[in-house]
């Protein structure tokens, strides 16, 4: 019996002090990782409170998969109607970067599994959990995604400020705001932006190669790579990065007959908006 107790306070005084040294330890983690420069810049961006960047990033963060998907798709048929085998090119160069980003970015994710930063850190601010669920933060996606976009548009058209700007401007805005919602470190999103720039760079660099092929694989006749009139481009992609910030606010919209709404891209015969209604 003796035996007995003393072998129990033994346990207890052992889990204890294995308790104690656990919470001390996790406490001395979380100190350091509060001293961390990537945590300090998290903590400075996520700490903002503004109804109006909420308005914003909650749009950016819905919006990368549907422009991803619309701007080299809409620059592809704009061309093929306007016959301009350069925008034809441009959306074929675009669509295979996006493909080789998402690719690269997804791999690193599966290889790195960072934990997000509201699973990793205390009392962090606006973080929308349901689109992130299971997946990890090392890089991230929504940056490299955006940056792909703004840098072959860049190197494809070097003369058309506005829209080198505006992607930019867009990407960035996104790419801050994964900060901003918790759901990024810096480190995550800086990585995202090289990925997204570097996987467009190198996509470009290999046009030579990947044009030709693309003209056999669809039985098109040989042209040179150059660059001809394409003063609608602006507009095109313009119109679909608009379609799909409507669309974003129609379906938040509690008024029943917005959700029956939408609005799309049109190149019938002009660039233009097209809002449809259901009854």
């Amino acid at each position: 019996m003796k035996h007995a107790i003393l072998f129990l306070l033994l346990i207890g005084f052992s889990t204890n002090s294995y308790s104690q040294h656990k919470f001390k330890s996790t406490t001395l983690y979380q100190q350091k990782s509060e001293s961390n420069i990537d945590v300090k810049i998290f903590r400075a961006f996520n700490n903002i409170e503004s109804p109006f960047l909420n308005s914003v990033v909650s749009i950016t963060n819905h919006s990368v998969v549907p422009v991803s998907a619309f701007v080299p798709t809409g620059l592809y048929i704009s061309a093929r109607i306007n016959e301009n085998r350069y925008d034809e090119n441009s959306a074929v160069l675009l669509g295979i970067s996006e493909i080789v980003n998402a690719g690269a970015t997804q791999g690193l994710k599966m290889l790195v599994k960072r934990d997000r930063p509201f699973r990793s850190l205390n009392n962090v601010q606006l973080s929308e959990t349901t689109s992130v669920s299971g997946t990890y933060s090392f890089p991230s996606g929504h940056s490299s995604s955006a940056f792909v976009i703004a840098t072959l548009l860049t190197l494809r058209y070097p003369d058309e400020p506005f829209l080198i700007a505006g992607s930019y401007l867009y990407a960035t805005v996104t790419s801050l705001g994964r900060i901003y919602w918790g759901v990024h470190y810096p480190s995550d999103v800086l990585c995202g932006m090289l990925i997204g720039a570097g996987t467009a760079a190198l996509v470009y660099s290999l046009r030579s190669e990947i044009l030709p092929a693309k003209d056999k694989l669809f039985n098109q006749s040989s042209k040179p790579d150059e660059r001809g009139k394409s003063a609608q481009l602006p507009l095109v992609l313009g119109s679909v990065i608009a379609a799909d910030v409507l669309n974003s606010l129609i379906f938040r919209s509690q008024i029943p007959v917005l959700k029956n709404t939408s609005v799309d891209y049109s190149a019938e015969g002009f660039y233009s908006l097209r809002y449809n209604v259901k009854f």
